[in-house]
C-alpha cells in the first residue's frame, strides 16, 4: 500500500513538471508588467507578442480581437465574459485581456504607478532596515486577518506572520485576529466585526487586510457592522479574496487537505461553495468611505505555481482562476484593483513581507492624497 503510495505521488509530481513545460513560449507587456512566460495558444501569444504593442500583422485574428475592446462595456469583464473569451480564444488569453483591462481603468493605472513606485523603494529599504513611512502613518493602524487552517497549516503562510513583521519592522502597529481557523465564514465575520469595533477608541484610522478566504468574512462584518462603528476604518485591502466561493469547494476538492492538517470542520467549506458564496457577496455592502485594495495574482499556463497547478487546471473548464478562485470573483467593485502577472492564489512569486509594506504605503498616500474621491468608481 505505501508503495503504491508513493508511485501515485511520483506520478502526480511528473505529470505537475511536465504541464508546468506546456504551453507557447512568449514575452511581451502587458498591464504595465513584462513577463516572459509560456501561453496555452497561439491567439493567446500573438495578443500579448503583436496586438497589445500595435504590430498587427494577422487581420482576421485583429478583427476578433477588435470586436472584444469594442464590445466592452467600460468595466472590468465579468466570470461570464471571461468565460465566453476562454470558449473562443483560450483561458491564457481572457486572463491576460482581463490584466490589460484592469490597467486601462484609469484610476487602476494610478494606484498601478504609485504601487510599483512603493515597492521597488521598499525592496531595497526593508532588508537595510530604513524604510521611511508617510508622514501620516503615525495616524494608522493595521488589522490582519489570518487565511483557512492557519493554526494547522504549518510553514504555509497562512497565518501571514511574514507580513505582520514586516509591518511591525517599519513601524506600524499590528493588530491580529483570532478566527477560527476552519470555521464558517459567517461565524468568523463575528469575530472580524469584534475586532474592528473594538479599534473604535484607538483614536487611529484602521486598515484591514485578509487574503483568501478572511475576504469574505472581512466583507460581511463590514457589512453587518453599523455606520458608527466602521468610521475608524480607512482602507481593506482584498489580497486573492475567495468572495464568491470557490469551485473547488463545490467538487469537494478542499476536503484532500484533511490528509494534511486532520478533521475539519465541514461547516467550513460549505461555506466556501459558489453558491453561498455568490449570494453572500450579493449582500455586501462595503462603506463608501472605505478605500478597498483588490489585489490579485493573474497566471496563465507558463506562470502558475506549484501548489496552485492541480487547482489551476481543474478549474480551467470555468475561464480563467488563480488556481483556488475565478479571477473576477476576486474583485470588489468600486475599489482599485491591482493585478500581478508573476503570482497566483499563492503568493509566492513575490517576497509577501515587501509586497504587504508596499501596499500598506500605497494605501496611506492614497488616503492623504487630496484626489482620493477617485477612488469611489472603477469608471473615475
Amino acid at each position: 500500500m505505501r508503495l503504491i503510495r508513493v508511485s501515485l505521488i511520483a506520478s502526480l509530481f511528473a505529470l505537475l513538471l511536465l504541464s508546468a513545460c506546456a504551453g507557447l513560449p512568449v514575452r511581451g507587456s502587458v498591464g504595465m508588467q513584462a513577463i516572459e512566460t509560456r501561453v496555452d495558444s497561439e491567439a493567446a501569444r500573438y495578443y500579448l507578442e503583436h496586438y497589445l504593442p500595435g504590430n498587427r500583422i494577422d487581420t482576421e485574428l485583429d478583427e476578433r480581437i477588435d470586436r472584444v475592446y469594442q464590445n466592452a462595456n467600460g468595466g472590468l469583464p465579468d466570470r461570464g465574459e471571461l468565460k465566453r473569451l476562454s470558449d473562443e480564444f483560450s483561458v491564457d488569453f481572457a486572463a491576460l485581456y482581463l490584466a490589460d483591462q484592469i490597467t486601462h481603468t484609469p484610476v487602476n493605472r494610478r494606484f498601478r504607478i504609485a504601487f510599483d513606485h512603493a515597492y521597488d523603494y521598499t525592496r531595497i529599504a526593508l532588508p537595510q532596515g530604513r524604510v521611511k513611512l508617510p508622514a501620516a502613518a503615525i495616524d494608522y493602524e493595521v488589522l490582519v486577518v489570518p487565511i483557512y487552517l492557519y493554526k494547522r497549516l504549518i510553514g504555509s503562510g497562512a497565518d501571514l506572520a511574514a507580513p505582520r513583521a514586516a509591518l511591525e519592522k517599519v513601524g506600524l502597529a499590528c493588530h491580529f485576529v483570532e478566527t477560527q481557523d476552519d470555521g464558517a465564514v459567517e461565524a468568523n465575520a463575528d469575530l472580524v466585526a469584534d475586532a474592528i469595533r473594538a479599534r473604535m477608541q484607538s483614536g487611529r484610522r484602521l486598515i484591514v487586510i485578509s487574503a483568501s478566504k478572511s475576504s469574505p468574512e472581512v466583507a460581511l462584518a463590514l457589512t453587518r457592522l453599523e455606520t458608527a462603528e466602521t468610521r475608524h476604518v480607512a482602507a481593506w485591502i482584498n489580497v486573492a479574496g475567495v468572495l464568491q466561493g470557490s469551485p473547488l469547494a463545490d467538487e469537494h476538492l478542499f476536503q484532500e487537505l484533511e490528509f494534511l492538517v486532520g478533521e475539519v470542520d465541514v461547516a467550513g467549506e460549505e461555506s466556501l461553495t459558489t453558491q453561498r458564496g455568490r449570494r453572500r457577496f450579493d449582500s455586501f455592502h462595503i462603506p463608501k468611505h472605505v478605500l478597498v485594495v483588490n489585489y490579485l495574482g493573474i497566471p496563465v499556463t507558463g506562470t502558475i505555481s506549484f501548489w496552485g497547478r492541480r487547482g489551476f487546471n481543474s478549474l480551467r473548464k470555468h475561464g480563467p482562476n488563480d488556481g483556488v478562485s475565478l479571477l473576477s470573483d476576486m474583485i470588489i467593485p468600486g475599489g482599485v484593483t491591482l493585478a500581478d502577472l508573476e503570482n497566483d492564489h499563492f503568493m509566492r512569486g513575490k517576497p509577501l513581507d515587501i509586497t504587504t509594506v508596499a501596499l500598506a504605503i500605497s494605501a496611506i498616500r492614497w488616503l492623504e492624497h487630496p484626489g482620493r474621491e477617485l477612488v469611489q468608481g472603477p469608471g473615475s
